[in-house]
């Protein structure tokens, strides 16, 4: 495995009783691609993503970003290094609007203290308004102006996928991870997704690591692909060679 230094997870392994999600998994990511992690259910993608974000604790190996080893610091601080993640399932707060939603994901960049926000006065003033400014920009980008100030359980789901996803934007990082972002999305929500995923890419120079099960998608969006089964690597490469490799179709469709 090459040492890019960008992205690079080594010998990764997890396990839940006696149960192995992933056994001595590796995953070289390089600045600026878009790569894809399939795989069946039950293949360990969605763990990888998580001890990667630290909601998981791996058992054994080392997460390198920009260098530094990240599997000792806590999900907060990995935010603050620059990865941030959407979620299988939506992770929103569903009584406030999608604004609030997507200030939440900047406050994360908050560098006032409590006082002062509480009194909400010089720096912290200013703050909360540089904050909207970010927060407007996602909003455009993503076409979401029409939802703006909309409670999120008066909007359809495939807009709150994308609130969702600017919410992570918002924070302003250097390494985005998705997880199933296009699960629900009919296909012209889909076509829309790979869209913003090459923009976010091109436009705003985001690395994406993507858990996903459209093969479509993949194909039109991604570099590479890391292909796993059973908590294993079964296959790195480029999307059409990873698609036809037998132990990668044997996984699929099975024998």
């Amino acid at each position: 495995m090459s040492d890019n230094g960008f992205f690079r997870a080594a010998g990764i392994s997890i396990q839940f009783g006696g149960i192995k999600a992933l056994e001595n998994v590796s995953l070289d990511v390089k600045q600026g691609e878009v790569h894809a992690i399939i795989g069946p259910n039950g293949a360990g993608k969605t763990t990888l993503l998580n001890c990667i974000s630290r909601q998981y604790k791996a058992d054994s190996g080392q997460v390198f970003f920009q260098g530094k080893n990240i599997l000792k610091l806590k999900p907060h601080q990995v935010v603050s290094r620059g990865i941030a993640r959407t979620f299988q399932n939506i992770e929103l707060f569903k009584n406030m609007t999608v604004m609030d939603n997507m200030l939440l994901g900047r406050h994360s960049q908050r560098a006032t203290g409590i006082f002062s926000d509480i009194l909400f006065y010089g720096k912290a003033r200013q703050q909360e308004s540089d904050f909207r400014l970010k927060v407007e920009e996602v909003i455009d980008f993503l076409d979401l102006q029409a939802y703006r100030n909309r409670i999120i359980n008066d909007v359809p789901y495939g807009v709150q996928k994308n609130v969702e996803l600017g919410r992570a934007l918002v924070m302003e990082p250097r390494l985005l991870l998705l997880d199933e972002p296009s699960s629900g999305l009919n296909m012209e929500e889909t076509q829309d997704l790979a869209f913003w995923i090459e923009d976010i890419r091109d436009d705003l120079g985001i690395t994406i690591i993507l858990v996903e099960h459209d093969m479509r998608l993949v194909m039109d969006s991604c570099d590479r692909v890391t292909a796993l089964d059973y908590g294993g690597v079964l296959a790195v490469g480029e999307p059409k060679e990873v698609v036809k490799n037998p132990d990668v179709v044997k996984a699929y469709l099975g024998e």
